[in-house]
């Protein structure tokens, strides 16, 4: 799953480094080398339409049941095994789905972008719903149930700025 939000940082940052140019008597120029000239965060940013980039990434988010129409949580499964990564995270995923209601969105246990980072393999779980609070919950109490090796490390965060 790519991170939703990177879009909305090309935004920002090109929006600050022509911000920084234009400083001064002097106008300045910003140039930007990409593969994706016309993706909206590029054009918007090149017209400094903040507000048309504001309701486009609106609606795209709400298309895809991102926040701040559903929260996400993530869950990043490591280790120093790749193998007790996997199986940990694919245990995991097969009990939030025996225990959380359909009205929750479930994805796969699948490999992290970054897969492995400073020596541990992590796998991510994400899952997105309106109730974050009762979400929060289940996922609590399906990992107080697991006994996990004791080289593999949890975490969870609620609304996840990055999906690295």
């Amino acid at each position: 799953l790519p991170d939703f939000r990177a879009g909305e940082r090309t935004f920002q940052l090109l929006t600050q480094v022509a911000g920084r140019a234009g400083r001064g008597e002097t106008l300045g120029e910003v140039f930007v080398q990409t593969y994706t000239p016309f993706s909206p965060s590029i054009q918007f940013a090149r017209h400094h339409d903040f507000a048309g980039y504001f309701q486009q990434e609106l609606e795209f988010r709400e298309r895809c049941d991102f926040p701040p129409f559903k929260h996400a949580i993530l869950i990043t499964v490591r280790s120093a095994h790749d193998g007790r990564a996997k199986l940990s995270a694919e245990t995991l995923r097969r009990r939030l789905k025996e225990s959380l209601p359909e009205e929750f969105i479930l994805g796969d246990a699948t490999p992290a972008p970054l897969e492995k980072l400073q020596g541990q393999f992590r796998f991510h779980i994400l899952i997105r719903g309106e109730a974050i609070m009762r979400l929060s919950r289940l996922v609590r109490e399906t990992l107080d149930k697991l006994p996990f090796p004791e080289d593999v490390t949890v975490t969870v965060d609620v609304d996840p700025y990055q999906l690295l």
